[in-house]
């Protein structure tokens, strides 16, 4: 399905999901018609965080470096096969196109959310989540056509 999505522009009508196995499942689960990717780059982008020592806390940023990338990459493919689902192409940033009727894409995201935890319990690993998002975003994009 992965290499089935469009390349496109992003505008209002999509929203980027969030760079981990959470975002790439719901992109998935969204199916290639609603989901669509850009190249991207990581060009300028930068790291935080601190370290502590003796009770010193050190705050620190530096470059975003392409082992940082693949550490991102390996990680959500790491949870996409636990999902039993393939890979995504790499150098992408991934838009879930926003149903009509939302405030907000922010919105949006934030109702798939609720929805998806609410069905799930205590439910965590990507395998049993995989229909639960299916079946969410089935409706919320049923509703909204």
């Amino acid at each position: 399905m992965w290499s089935d999505v469009p390349e496109a522009e992003p505008s209002a009508a999509w929203v980027e999901l969030t760079e981990n196995g959470w975002g790439a499942l719901m992109g998935w689960a969204a199916g290639a018609e609603n989901l669509r990717r850009r190249p991207s780059s990581d060009s300028g982008r930068t790291v935080t965080g601190y370290t502590e020592q003796a009770g010193v806390r050190r705050h620190f940023e530096e470059p975003f470096t392409a082992a940082d990338r693949e550490g991102v990459d390996d990680d959500i493919d790491e949870y996409l096969r636990a999902a039993d689902l393939p890979p995504r192409p790499r150098g992408y940033s991934w838009y879930i196109r926003v149903p009509d009727g939302y405030a907000s894409p922010d919105s949006f995201l934030t109702d798939v959310d609720a929805a998806v935890l609410k069905a799930a319990g205590a439910t965590v690993h990507p395998r049993q989540l995989r229909p639960i998002f299916e079946a969410v975003l089935r409706g919320i994009y049923a509703e909204g056509s």
